[in-house]
């Protein structure tokens, strides 16, 4: 159905910054950055990092050493600290979620391992997630990412409009509720679930406007999104199952590497990622923080 999705390259292009070089991954979104020491980097450097996070929606900061305090200084130049739920942070560091997957573990299953936009059950969803590879596989875990942006323009101007009123129902139930027993195979992290999990489910739009770049978006999940309000769930599912394959047509994605020392930051507003659980049986370590976001709106 999706066989002749494509988007043009112009919207990932490149773009010359004082501070560090950018080269775009593919032509959706995606960019990988270098030449830069993040502990070093002035205010003037971070309002160009933040321009090209939202030029390129996820970027992958290479060759760094960061702590967890450089991380948390990094994160508060992008703004405040995100609530974490369902996900312990350590207990020095209470905004900082270790990621850790050992070698030794019985199950393949990774933390987070489908596509979903972090936690758009919150009334604040994140504006921001930065993740820092500290200990890496020499091959595997690479993290993938789409462009909500670009599924909402691929729609025809009837379905656009026909989702222009409708709210997003979202909900962290299939992922930590009762049933979500596939967390308790994450051997090595803390993860609450199995509780009742209504009191936070919340409807956000399903097309929503970028707070700082204005474009519209496309703002559903198959992670979170469960429904759609003034619909019956049969009525719904089938418009979410098709946004949902849509929105996996690779000419909307890129797939990132990771290496030791890459620090990643991606818009929550505008994409969906994913990594990929293919490194079983070797140790992964990874330090996790979030920036809050705005009210998602119109």
């Amino acid at each position: 159905m999706n066989e002749f999705v494509h988007v043009l390259p112009g919207n990932n292009r490149a773009s010359v910054y004082r501070h560090f070089r950018v080269r775009p991954v593919s032509g959706a979104l995606g960019a990988e950055v270098d030449e830069v020491d993040l502990r070093n980097l002035d205010d003037d450097g971070f309002t160009e990092l933040r321009q090209a996070l939202l030029a390129h929606k996820v970027v992958f900061v290479r060759d760094q050493c960061l702590g967890i305090e450089d991380l948390e200084r990094v994160t508060q130049h992008l703004g405040d600290f995100g609530h974490e739920p369902y996900v312990t942070c350590m207990p020095e560091h209470p905004h900082v979620v270790h990621v850790v997957k050992e070698a030794d573990e019985k199950a393949p299953f990774v933390f987070g391992g489908a596509w979903h936009t972090d936690w758009t059950f919150q009334a604040r969803p994140p504006a921001f997630t930065l993740l820092y590879g500290h200990d890496i596989p020499v091959y595997g875990g690479d993290t993938c990412y789409i462009d909500m942006t670009l599924v909402y323009d691929w729609l025809s101007p009837t379905l656009q409009a026909l989702l222009a009123d409708l709210d997003g129902i979202h909900s962290p139930e299939r992922a930590y509720g009762v049933n979500a027993r596939h967390n308790a195979l994450l051997e090595n992290m803390a993860i609450r679930y199995g509780e009742d999990t209504s009191a936070e489910v919340r409807c956000h739009p399903l097309v929503t406007r970028h707070p700082e770049t204005g474009r519209k978006v496309l703002f559903v999940n198959p992670a979170y999104t469960s429904g759609i309000r003034g619909l019956r769930p049969e009525e719904a599912q089938p418009l979410l199952d098709y946004l949902f394959g849509l929105a996996q047509s690779p000419a909307f994605g890129c797939r990132m590497r990771w290496y030791q020392g890459t620090l990643a930051i991606w818009d929550n507003r505008c994409t969906w990622h994913m990594p990929i659980a293919d490194y079983h049986g070797m140790r992964r370590e990874m330090f996790r923080t979030t920036v809050v976001g705005e009210v998602p709106a119109r």
